[in-house]
């Protein structure tokens, strides 16, 4: 059976003006140069890195708050431990709730997934298997502490550098290409959807994809797309007494 997902997603570029000078700046082109801002490949990135910057970045952060229905100045933070955890037993990878209902907090679950695209026809993609992991924990996570909502985030970063077809937008998980190994008979961008234990997550677990794209060669801090997709919404629940007074210590 087939499923229409949609995505919105923001793209944003940075000029460097400089006082006195005449304002002459030009975006979303790609720089003719080699990676000489010593930018870090998006691909390269942790898991901590990237969810920081998703929730520190003003575009992606209100990206994210509207997709999943919390409004711009809800309360987030990420890599929790105390007082859910004891040190070295685990954490939960982000927590959000509007900023006056802190009963009403939504935990997520991280997995990323790296794509480079390698030519017009294909990608290299790696940790697609570790989401299955992830599945696992997000279980964990939703029966271990009763959270309002619960969801596990496809976090896929894509080093878009190598898409000269398109146009810096438009670049990022692309729907006909496949990977050079492993199923190179089913499209990236399905695997990744379809993504390995989807089958074993429980309904009332949330889906939400998000894409980060390092369109070119300039940093993402620079220059970059983020695009969001709600695949499932979580099933609300009757959120635990303890989480709340446990969510309003770390507010």
């Amino acid at each position: 059976m087939s499923e229409a997902l949609t995505y919105r997603w923001r793209s944003f570029d940075t000029a460097h003006i400089a006082p006195g000078q005449p304002v002459k700046a030009r975006f979303f082109e790609v720089p003719p140069y080699p990676y000489v801002d010593g930018s870090t490949r998006v691909t390269e990135f942790d898991e901590k890195h990237i969810i920081r910057w998703l929730m520190l970045s003003p575009d992606s952060r209100e990206l994210i708050l509207e997709e999943l229905g919390l409004p711009a100045a809800a309360f987030y933070c990420p890599e929790v431990v105390s007082p859910f955890y004891a040190p070295g037993e685990g954490d939960i990878d982000l927590i959000l709730c509007p900023p006056l209902l802190p009963r009403e907090a939504f935990a997520l679950e991280c997995k990323r997934i790296k794509v480079v695209s390698v030519n017009a026809d294909q990608d290299k993609i790696t940790k697609l298997q570790s989401i299955g992991g992830g599945v696992c924990q997000v279980k964990r996570l939703y029966n271990r502490h009763a959270f309002f909502q619960t969801y596990l985030a496809i976090i896929t970063q894509v080093d878009a550098t190598g898409q000269d077809e398109r146009n810096i937008p438009s670049r990022g998980v692309r729907s006909h290409t496949t990977p050079q190994r492993g199923d190179t008979k089913t499209t990236t961008f399905r695997q990744i959807v379809e993504f390995p234990g989807r089958a074993e997550l429980n309904d009332d677990i949330g889906i939400v994809h998000i894409e980060i794209v390092q369109p070119s060669r300039l940093s993402i801090y620079t220059q970059a797309t983020v695009a969001v997709c709600v695949h499932r919404r979580a099933k609300p629940r009757e959120q635990h007494n303890e989480v709340t007074n446990r969510i309003r210590e770390i507010m």
